[in-house]
């Protein structure tokens, strides 16, 4: 209910302030709305699609939050995309339909890749075990693919209709075409002249802000999530002051054990720091003390299982939970088969179920990536060079979040919430999956018109330039607009709606700023015509399967 509420409250500011800034970047009100034929194709289409999804399988409400922010996202990047190229090309040929060919065949490759790429990224938060992270992928991959269709077959379609109409109603002055020369070719020019410094700045910036991540600490959300004037966060905030904490875990000990070995066993697990105390079936133990309870509170075994109660002076969601489970289970049972369960329990095996699948889930999102930049690059370098510099940016990001939400640092940003001391896992896979997605998104943007470049023949150095002059105001705006959604978030009453709103668009600005603008174009000058190379038997793989226009 609370996130209901939440995202009524986000939408509302997001979407006319998103109106504004699109009136703004496109010019003219006619293509300003264009990004919404796209945004509404795949918001509504990826919920039908959550809709027939929930009923084979459980899906998290938080699900509905990503939707919206990634259909007004990625139907304001490909839009921008789209139409910054069809009036390139009507500026060139003054022919519509040669115009929208010519749009698709080259702008229209990159949606699709792109749109591919990071569909590729968001399908692995399937391998993960928790509905949670599973739901996410769920959503990401329909919105994706919804606004790759809307964009290659709705919106191409749309300008076919409109022709020049598409800059009717201008709201800036001046020609709206985009321009050869200007602000970004000067940048790049000027990071170009001095690229080892630029380097230099730039990773030592990304470093400092990775650098609070080494301290973070990791735990699940709890009803300290929710604003602390919720009725449920009141009353668990009065229990933790005024009563003591004493969080059950619970252990199953096969029937076939006496009641003398259950008692003695349990002992040996009350002997940990953080065990208070313990009920078995007929007694109730406390350090070295054993006593029988009243025949009245004695309780029968199942027919399967004794059973353990152990009360413990720890919460039941955090690391400090995690490590007593852990020792818990390496005490040598008295028989195979006892189990330890309770919340405690469920958490640390969650977080067991997310590190252990992690390897798997950066393989993909790895391979994934060098595959299909490769294919469309033809270059071993650049695909390497993509996924070290999202890396970087990713630490920053989660450096940022820990001394936000961790350190309970820049309230007056993200308004109030409750200060717990660490992070929720699930929140920042999820964040860090995302980012990594969208970067992938303007790494191909940017990319896609430097191959171009330098497929017409020029050298690297002016390949970069003339295609960030190209790309750089489309991305930079892209990513303004696509954080203005997830910023939205941060209004949320939710902490971990807070921290995606946070983490998404803090990521998509530093990328699409400092990343794509100066670090991207310096490393490019640096490498110089080692962008361009993959050895022998790549080239001859490209040749066969590269994805060409």
């Amino acid at each position: 209910g609370q996130i209901r509420d939440d995202l009524k409250i986000a939408e509302a500011i997001a979407i006319p302030l998103n109106v504004l800034m699109l009136l703004f970047v496109f010019g003219a009100a006619v293509a300003a709305g264009l990004p919404m034929v796209v945004a509404l194709g795949s918001i509504a289409g990826s919920f039908f699609v959550l809709f027939l999804v929930t009923q084979f399988t459980d899906v998290s409400v938080f699900a509905l939050n990503l939707i919206t922010g990634l259909g007004l996202g990625l139907g304001i990047d490909y839009a921008l995309l789209i139409v910054n190229r069809y009036r390139e090309e009507l500026a060139r040929t003054n022919d519509v339909n040669a115009s929208v060919i010519k749009t698709v065949t080259t702008a229209g490759r990159t949606v699709f890749f792109s749109g591919l790429t990071v569909a590729l990224v968001l399908a692995s938060m399937i391998l993960f075990p928790q509905y949670f992270l599973k739901s996410f992928a769920y959503a990401g991959v329909s919105v994706v693919l919804f606004a790759v269709l809307a964009s290659l077959i709705a919106l191409p379609a749309t300008l076919a209709l409109l022709g020049h109409k598409v800059d009717k109603f201008k709201i800036r002055r001046g020609d709206l075409k985009p321009k050869e020369s200007g602000a970004w070719s000067s940048l790049a020019t000027a990071v170009m002249k001095r690229p080892l410094l630029i380097i230099v700045g730039t990773v030592t910036l990304l470093v400092a802000l990775a650098a609070p991540a080494f301290d973070a600490k990791f735990s699940q959300v709890d009803d300290r999530v929710l604003p602390a004037s919720n009725p449920e966060a009141i009353a668990s905030d009065q229990i933790r002051d005024r009563f003591e904490s004493q969080i059950p875990v619970e252990v199953l000990v096969p029937i076939s054990v006496s009641i003398d070995e259950v008692n003695e066993y349990a002992k040996t697990l009350v002997a940990d720091q953080n065990v208070v105390s313990a009920f078995t079936s007929d007694s109730f133990i406390e350090g070295e003390t054993v006593s029988p309870l009243p025949p009245e509170q004695a309780v029968a075994a199942s027919q399967a299982h004794h059973r353990i109660t152990l009360y413990t002076d720890v919460e039941s969601r955090n690391m400090d939970a995690q490590d007593l489970i852990l020792r818990l289970r390496a005490i040598e049972p008295p028989v195979d088969g006892t189990l330890i369960g309770g919340q405690a329990a469920i958490f640390t095996d969650s977080q067991a179920g997310i590190s252990d699948n992690l390897p798997e889930v950066l393989g993909w999102l790895t391979i994934a990536t060098l595959i299909i930049l490769f294919l469309f690059t033809g270059s071993a370098i650049l695909p390497i060079k993509a996924v070290i510099l999202n890396m970087l940016s990713l630490g920053a990001t989660l450096g940022v979040l820990v001394w936000v939400f961790q350190d309970g640092n820049a309230m007056w940003l993200v308004g109030d919430f409750t200060v717990t001391g660490s992070l929720d896992t699930s929140t920042l896979v999820l964040v860090a999956i995302v980012t990594f997605g969208l970067s992938m998104d303007y790494e191909l943007f940017l990319l896609s018109r430097i191959k171009e470049e330098h497929d017409n023949g020029a050298d690297t150095t002016t390949s970069v330039s003339a295609g960030l002059q190209k790309s750089g105001r489309i991305i930079t705006a892209a990513a303004v607009l696509i954080a203005i959604v997830f910023a939205c978030f941060m209004t949320s009453g939710v902490t971990s709606i807070k921290m995606l709103g946070l983490g998404i668009s803090f990521a998509i600005l530093l990328d699409a700023t400092v990343v794509r603008g100066l670090l991207v174009p310096a490393l490019m000058r640096v490498a110089g015509d080692w962008n361009w190379w993959a050895p022998k038997p790549l080239r001859k793989l490209h040749a066969r399967f590269g994805i060409n226009e």
